[in-house]
């Protein structure tokens, strides 16, 4: 009896042990927010945009192009510094080719075989690709090609954070229908958020310059996932309560709820000042 009890002891505390960590459930918009924040707070060797950057050589074309650019949520991203690393001959921000390795070993050993065709991304090389796919100088012709393309200096793809998936031998466009894209989005991205990424352009967000882009995530690092973006809260605490307080600002996706303010304690939300 006793060996049987410690037998089934000891499962319990590795089923504990394997149990998957529970990250906060994202929205598209939410998403789109936590990797605003990171651009902007948290991930380094970045560089400020450079402004509107010339596409075509044709200065009345280019405006239009920005116009419309600007009108399907083009914006202008940061661009990365020196020090890139390189994994698998594809350059990179050093902290996205970390987590890609260990996400790519784990994929592999769940029998996925995704690999990395695209990360950092130059505006000059950016403006090549684009050009290549315009046809044309009409509206109709410019939307198009932003369908699926951006400018250069509106890619995230020039940060170095953000990574383009795929088969060795198949397209971008594959990837949504494959077992390797359904194991990386299953339980809201849990698989790529264990390792620090997220969606680059999830389906249920409007305006965000291309189209929804199943086989592009981009890296924040795990801590980001786990907390949250930041909160400012109404309620100014004293005492003990202002280190709660303090936690549940800085750490929102932690709680069980969409409003910090909610899980706060009535004895704290009473010394609030």
């Amino acid at each position: 009896m006793a060996l049987a009890a410690m037998t089934a002891s000891s499962g319990a505390v590795r089923a504990m042990a394997e149990e998957p960590e529970d990250f906060p459930v994202y929205s598209g918009d939410q998403f789109q927010a936590l990797y605003e924040h990171a651009i902007e707070d948290v991930l380094p060797n970045l560089d400020p945009p450079n402004g509107r950057l010339p596409i075509t050589g044709d200065e009345e074309l280019d405006e239009r192009i920005w116009e419309i650019a600007a009108a399907r949520g083009y914006v202008l991203r940061p661009i990365a510094g020196e020090d890139l690393d390189s994994i698998d001959g594809v350059p990179m921000q050093p902290q996205a080719a970390a987590a890609w390795a260990e996400l790519k070993q784990a994929a592999r050993a769940g029998g996925f075989g995704f690999i990395v065709s695209s990360a950092y991304r130059s505006p000059a090389s950016q403006r090549s690709q684009f050009n290549s796919k315009l046809r044309g100088s009409s509206d109709e012709a410019i939307d198009s090609a932003l369908t699926w393309y951006s400018i250069p200096g509106t890619s995230k793809h020039h940060g170095g954070y953000a990574l383009d998936f795929r088969y060795r031998d198949g397209t971008f466009g594959e990837f949504r229908s494959t077992p390797d894209y359904a194991w990386l989005a299953e339980d809201n991205f849990y698989n790529a958020k264990r390792f620090g990424f997220i969606p680059s352009y999830p389906d249920d967000v409007s305006n965000q310059g291309p189209s929804p882009e199943p086989w592009e995530f981009v890296w924040i690092g795990v801590d980001l996932i786990r907390c949250g973006v930041p909160v400012e809260l109404d309620t100014r605490a004293i005492g003990p309560a202002s280190a709660i307080a303090e936690e549940v600002a800085s750490c929102p996706g932690r709680m069980s709820t969409d409003d910090p303010t909610e899980v706060l304690p009535n004895w704290l939300l009473r010394l609030a000042v």
